[in-house]
């Protein structure tokens, strides 16, 4: 009998899903405070902040503040832990970007700008630094690689259908 009990106790503790021994990192907690609107709201240990820091996704790091605000927020929470008065919410928030009505200006490159006082070298490059292109949307101009893939196709479809008619007249004699 006190086999079968052990056994099912065995079987019992294979079959049946255990709680989780570790919990989440506290870094996590500081990610989803920022992921939810671009803000730290709350305040964590100094140690959550670090944590953070040092595991901020590629793509995080590279196009949001995620890594500038968690920087902040350590540094308000750090301030609060020595008495001073710090803001509740920290970070920049997400905004629409600045550049959604701004068009491009046609430039030629190399020629440096009218109030430039050093010609040749603008924007720290020597030559210019002039390199804006028009990317006004115009309807009239047309993507030159899809035209020449038109062509491509156009021939293909010119060879495909002389192919069909030698081999229709080669059946007919």
């Amino acid at each position: 009998m006190k086999r079968l009990l052990i056994l099912a106790a065995v079987l019992a503790g294979l079959v049946l899903p255990g709680t989780a021994g570790a919990a989440a990192p506290c870094r996590n907690r500081v990610f989803n405070d920022w992921y939810h609107d671009g803000r730290i709201a709350s305040t964590y240990p100094i140690g959550c902040y670090r944590d953070a820091l040092k595991h901020i996704p590629a793509d995080a790091k590279i196009y949001s503040s995620l890594s500038t605000d968690i920087r902040s927020a350590m540094l308000a929470a750090i301030r609060g832990e020595h008495g001073q008065v710090v803001p509740k919410q920290v970070g920049v928030g997400f905004k629409a970007p600045r550049h959604a009505g701004v068009k491009a200006a046609r430039v030629a490159i190399g020629h440096a700008p009218p109030h430039d006082p050093a010609p040749g070298v603008v924007g720290g490059v020597v030559g210019g630094g002039n390199f804006v292109a028009n990317t006004a949307n115009t309807a009239s101009s047309a993507p030159l690689p899809i035209l020449v893939l038109g062509g491509v196709a156009l021939a293909l479809v010119a060879a495909g259908a002389i192919g069909v008619g030698v081999r229709h007249a080669r059946r007919r004699n």
